[in-house]
């Protein structure tokens, strides 16, 4: 048993703070929307400052099942609020780098948010980048290729995701949760 978990009525529980981070409108809150109501909102209404929303992950550990409440920090990308960044991002197990695939800007972007995670002390944390939007197909910028390069660079996996259909949604979630745990049975 880690300092972080809690055993309760047989089941192991943990908690873990994801930081979910872009630039503005590539869909980080339709994200989040889609994995914990099944809802999609096509009207964009910006976040102001953090939106924080939990939700219980169950993942199989050696037979066992672990109950892993994340504590989802979708964080404002638009720059008014990046003053803000230093307390939100501040404990974050994780990190979801999220782009949209018909924006050429938010991808090259991506590396930007990582370094402002890493200047704040993150550079070790597990993280995975969204490539979010694929229904838009026919609109798309950046191909599969370039973002797998991306992602290999900043040593993490590479998901593809539509927060309008679900592709993909649930599998996020799971994963950064199955590789926080990991990271933190490891240490």
């Amino acid at each position: 048993m880690t300092d972080e978990e809690i055993v309760f009525e047989g089941r192991t529980e943990v908690i873990y703070k994801i930081i979910v981070i872009g630039d503005p409108a590539v869909g980080k809150t339709s994200l989040l929307d889609k994995y914990s109501s099944k809802k999609f909102k096509s009207q964009y209404i910006p976040t102001v400052g953090t939106n924080i929303v939990k939700e219980i992950v169950e993942i199989e550990e050696n037979g066992k099942i672990i109950m892993v409440n994340l504590m989802i920090w979708d964080i404002a990308g638009q720059p008014q609020f990046y003053m803000l960044h230093r307390p939100y991002f501040n404990g974050a197990d994780g990190m979801m780098l999220v782009f949209d695939i018909t924006r050429s800007s938010t991808f090259s972007n991506v590396q930007n948010w990582f370094n402002t995670a890493v200047k704040y002390g993150l550079s070790a944390i597990p993280r995975v980048i969204i490539g979010n939007k694929i229904d838009l197909k026919d609109e798309r910028k950046i191909i599969k290729p370039m973002a797998d390069h991306l992602a290999d660079k900043l040593n993490c996996n590479y998901y593809e995701t539509s927060a309008k259909t679900g592709d993909g949604v649930k599998t996020i979630f799971k994963n950064i949760a199955e590789i926080v745990r990991k990271a933190k049975t490891k240490s």
